[in-house]
């Protein structure tokens, strides 16, 4: 498969760029500074910024899906919100349809009056609202895309052991591995089980039960 990347030289974006690699996948990879990225076989890098329409849509260029991990810092823009909407744009226009996007826990309809969602709406507003105003976005566009909520990231090994639901509560508890989550998100472009779906990720999570 040929995969485009956003967000490649972030923690979360390099691992993913690693595990398409390891999978075999052919991979183009936009970012601000080239020289972050190092060279391998499969690895097409695009110099630009995720808001720049003419570098999405170079990036997007004979590509069958699209990863994106963008994430805001939080003093930074609004680069999840401003990223997506530049690559929804270049999507509808020249493809591809298929996009699986990282999120955050807490946000959207996982916003629930949870301990963990209250306490990271205080500790992260900003970043928060950047994911949640990006996921309004993609609801409305018309790309066959998932978006994966996740919890607090570490730098663990690949296990495998996690689990996934669009039923997932999550507490403080929550952690999930960056290599876990990147495996995660490849599975999901393969197996499309979450299409125009959001999605909870964690290896510490319990289904919420349901009402009525």
């Amino acid at each position: 498969m040929h995969l485009a990347v956003f967000g490649a030289t972030g923690r979360a974006g390099r691992v993913v760029v690693d595990e398409a690699l390891r999978q075999g996948h052919e991979v183009r990879a936009l970012t601000r500074d080239p020289a972050r990225i190092r060279p391998r076989a499969r690895l097409h890098v695009v110099g630009g910024d995720v808001r720049d329409p003419v570098a999405v849509a170079r990036t997007l260029d004979g590509t069958d899906a699209a990863v994106s991990t963008l994430g805001r810092q939080r003093r930074g823009p609004d680069v999840c919100t401003e990223g997506i909407r530049t690559v929804l744009s270049a999507a509808t226009r020249t493809g591809p349809r298929r996009l699986v996007v990282l999120s955050n826990y807490g946000v959207g309809d996982s916003r629930r009056r949870t301990p963990y969602v209250a306490v990271s709406w205080l500790l992260e507003r900003a970043v928060l609202r950047d994911k949640e105003q990006m996921e309004a976005l993609m609801l409305a566009g018309d790309t066959d895309w998932t978006i994966v909520r996740a919890p607090v990231l570490t730098d663990g090994p690949r296990t495998g052991r996690y689990r996934t639901g669009t039923d997932l509560q999550l507490s403080f508890t929550a952690r999930v591995s960056r290599a876990d989550l990147a495996e995660f998100m490849l599975t999901e472009l393969v197996h499309n089980a979450y299409v125009r779906r959001s999605v909870a990720i964690s290896t510490s999570a319990r289904h919420r039960p349901a009402r009525g």
